[in-house]
């Protein structure tokens, strides 16, 4: 795919961001857009707006990823006993629907273990919308004739964020804490090996002050080093810090002296390319965006995705062996005829091979009838002819004189 638009629906507005190819680990945002939408439950008519908004972008019907504001989720930290990993969505349900109501079919809501196997506990971050929230985003994009393949939470755009960062570090094994600012809220993320630990996001004071958003934003980093050394596993080597957005160096530094350990700076500028759009959105608002849009493009997994949900994996289809049981009867079933209709057609085959001859020999019959009936006159004439000696015999004994010794 050449083009992918990130969206993002607020209650009055919308934001999208139009991502292409790019021949390394930067994004390249190609345009940027931001429009008003209709307020209010009228899916139609935001929808309409949107499609009429976008139609400047000219998309044509790329794919788009939903990116859902962290204001709009439902999340739940649950623990879990040990359980098979094949039944955890159902333990995940369950559980999840004694706090938010999740639609019977299950979308609109996914979860991710962080922790946990078979034989130790979960840890599982769990998020989703409310049904009428996802009835009205679906309603809202197919009335803009969207081809919609992900719908994950905004957060996650950080995290592709930080894995994009790390992507050249030659340690990819090693546990590290990312944290991010966007405007009065703060992201703070744990990764290992590419796979996350810890996801949170934190709220920064009212008041926009660096040095209290740099001190609330260390304790929350510390609480975070402190629950990845109590877990259950083990940290390789030493856990790294760090810290991706606009500002990075200064922040950075900051945070450093709050945590007194040194925090690795990523400016966001160095992962996204879009300074340009600067004057449309801040980078802080569109660069997970792209990121999102960015994992789409290179088909890279999204940790939670609403669209697609995890599910209790389908048992397992025994079509296949129905229909191959059915051919063996079916072929057993023919041997049988088969044999049945051989026998009984031996005595027909015999008797068809033997008019066959009887019609291969009626010539030569009908040239032996002639001499049946020849043979047949001679044998009467035979049977009504006299004896010679028979007779000659008989006359011999009445001819033949009495001899002299005769009484």
């Amino acid at each position: 795919m050449n083009r992918v638009l990130a969206l993002k629906l607020l209650p009055e507005s919308a934001i999208a961001v139009l991502v292409g190819p790019s021949a390394d680990e930067r994004v390249v945002v190609e345009a940027v857009l931001t429009t008003p939408l209709p307020a209010g439950d009228d899916a139609a008519a935001r929808g309409a707006a949107l499609s009429a908004a976008l139609h400047e972008l000219k998309p044509n019907r790329a794919p788009t990823v939903l990116a859902i504001p962290r204001g709009e989720l439902s999340v739940l930290n649950l623990d879990l006993p040990p359980a098979p990993i094949g039944d955890l969505p159902d333990l995940v349900h369950l559980q999840a629907q004694r706090d938010v109501a999740l639609a019977e079919d299950g979308e609109g809501f996914d979860f991710l273990p962080l922790e946990g196997s078979e034989d130790h506990p979960y840890k599982v971050l769990g998020v989703g919308l409310l049904p009428g929230q996802w009835k009205a985003i679906r309603e809202t994009c197919d009335a803009a004739d969207l081809r919609v393949v992900r719908i994950v939470p905004e957060p996650f755009g950080w995290c592709e964020l930080g894995r994009r960062a790390m992507a050249g570090e030659p340690d990819t094994a090693a546990v590290r804490v990312f944290a991010s600012i966007i405007q009065r809220q703060a992201v703070v993320w744990a990764s290992e090996a590419d796979r996350l630990r810890l996801l949170r996001s934190v709220w920064l004071p009212e008041d926009e002050n660096a040095a209290a958003d740099a001190a609330a934003l260390g304790g929350e980093l510390r609480r975070t080093l402190l629950s990845l050394a109590q877990s259950d596993f083990e940290p390789r080597s030493a856990t790294k810090c760090i810290y991706i957005g606009a500002d990075a160096d200064e922040i950075a530094g900051e945070l450093g002296a709050t945590l007194s350990k040194p925090v690795q700076a990523v400016p966001i500028d160095r992962l996204v390319e879009a300074a340009q759009f600067e004057q449309v959105a801040p980078l802080s608002e569109t660069g997970p965006m792209a990121a999102l849009a960015a994992a789409v493009m290179e088909r890279q997994a999204a940790p939670i995705d609403l669209l697609h949900p995890r599910r209790r994996p389908a048992a397992p289809n025994r079509n296949r062996t129905y229909v191959l049981a059915g051919i063996a009867a079916a072929a057993l079933v023919l041997l049988l005829v088969g044999n049945g209709y051989r026998r009984l057609r031996q005595p027909l085959e015999a008797a068809e091979i033997a008019r066959a001859e009887q019609q291969a020999l009626e010539p030569t019959l009908k040239a032996l009838a002639t001499d049946e009936v020849k043979a047949r006159s001679v044998r009467q004439w035979l049977d009504g002819s006299v004896n010679l000696l028979t007779e000659l015999d008989r006359l011999g004994l009445q001819l033949r004189p009495t001899p002299l010794g005769s009484a």
